[in-house]
């Protein structure tokens, strides 16, 4: 990207890899927008921590599982966009949302895999298509996966699947 600031979106940014993804893009000089899903305090402390390293950012609840709410996402970003940076698009998705469900494979459920494949595949795909749109020209697009697609324990089979699927999706 070549105009400034530059911005990234990062789903799940409020702990773990999201967590550390911001902070080193903002130690870089760059904005960001973090996800979050239940933990709007820890949120807030990061955004806290990129404004101490003079960057700018924001955080918006999203549930990468429900789908439906993308529409009203992509339009809460925009309007960030537009109020915080005087921007119509952001340069970097940075899709790092996740959740794990662990169990033997005779045990694991349905909803387990329902639950996986809504966030790791179906979150990820839909919430991309919806914001294509936002992201500015010559931006990129992150999927996060693990290394578990590659080399998986049975209790780890629906996880490492759905983060091949995500591969196969980034290719």
């Amino acid at each position: 990207m070549s105009s400034s600031p530059r911005i990234a979106l990062i789903t799940g940014g409020g702990r773990g890899i999201g967590r550390a993804t911001a902070l080193a893009l903002a130690r870089d000089g760059v904005d960001s927008i973090i996800t979050y899903r239940t933990a709007a305090a820890e949120a807030a402390e990061v955004v806290a921590e990129i404004r101490g390293l003079g960057a700018d950012a924001a955080a918006l609840a999203l549930d990468v599982r429900d789908s439906a709410s993308f529409e009203a996402f992509a339009r809460s970003v925009g309007e960030l966009l537009d109020a915080q940076w005087g921007r119509e698009r952001f340069g970097y998705l940075v899709n790092n949302a996740g959740v794990s469900a662990n169990g033997a494979f005779a045990q694991v459920s349905e909803a387990d895999v329902d639950l996986l494949v809504d966030v790791h595949l179906k979150g990820v795909f839909f919430l991309t298509q919806r914001l294509l749109g936002l992201i500015a020209d010559g931006g990129s697009i992150v999927n996060v996966s693990s290394g578990l697609a590659r080399v998986t324990f049975p209790e780890r089979i629906v996880y490492g699947s759905v983060k091949g699927a995500v591969e196969v999706f980034t290719r």
